[in-house]
């Protein structure tokens, strides 16, 4: 059983907002050190990640661990309900979710819960050439750029520059992130790499910028990468992302 409380919901509605973007079920672990959530969407080429700490509610009370499976637009029509300076409560309640919203009215939704379905993702451990912390709306913009000209987009390093290049023979964007820039405040590279990675999906992650003002990146020369948006004392949102891997 669990009681959560939630004066500013922002965390927790924008969170279900970009993973219901990739899936349509998801199987929350409703902990006492936070919820946490793991998952592959089905073509099998990201993964979501999402720790919210018990810091991020106003009461946070779960009495024993617990699992739940939902329909992520169920949920994310309910929490849209949520108007600012209302309180949201979330309780489970035999075989359902029950989510309360006060303000000058008071509302309640009933969102039955599912049977689980698939097995316990891990999350891959990673070791990485190039990391970086860019700055999280640039790094959405840049995307949206990128979507102008193509649908792959190439993330390559060179000592303390991080270049950001889609298109080809046709449309052709290049960006260029120097160290120390107000969009990229730290880069540490053992040696240059050069990926390629889906627009859409990024597209997709990108929308976690609401939740952090950095977003912090991973990526080798055609490896996964990975993206951490961390909200200080709430949680965080990370994804690891395939590679593209082109014909040589």
């Amino acid at each position: 059983m669990f009681s959560l409380k939630l004066d500013d919901p922002k965390i927790l509605t924008s969170s279900i907002g970009v993973i219901s973007d990739f899936i349509s079920e998801a199987t929350f672990s409703f902990k006492k050190e936070g919820i946490k959530l793991v998952a592959m969407d089905p073509a099998n080429i990201s993964m979501v990640i999402l720790d919210i700490l018990p810091s991020a509610f106003t009461e946070y009370d779960v009495k024993e661990e617990q699992e739940i499976t939902i329909n992520l637009d169920n949920l994310k029509q309910a929490l849209k309900r949520v108007r600012p300076g209302e309180i949201l409560n979330i309780e489970s309640a035999a075989n359902k979710l029950k989510i309360s919203i006060t303000g000058r009215s008071s509302k309640e939704f009933l969102i039955p819960l599912l049977e689980k379905e698939g097995k316990d993702r891990k999350i891959p451990e990673l070791e990485f050439n190039s990391i970086m912390e860019v700055d999280s709306n640039e790094f959405k913009e840049f995307v949206e750029d990128a979507a102008v000209v193509d649908d792959a987009l190439v993330f390559e390093t060179n000592g303390d520059t991080f270049l950001l290049k889609a298109g080809d023979a046709g449309s052709k964007l290049c960006i260029e992130l120097k160290k120390g820039s107000d969009a990229l405040s730290n880069i540490d590279s053992k040696s240059n790499s050069k990926s390629i990675y889906s627009v859409e999906y990024l597209k997709k992650m990108a929308k976690s910028a609401s939740l952090s003002n950095i977003v912090k990146m991973g990526f080798s020369s055609d490896y996964p990468l990975r993206l951490d948006f961390v909200a200080l004392n709430k949680g965080q949102m990370s994804f690891v992302l395939a590679p593209r891997i082109e014909n040589k």
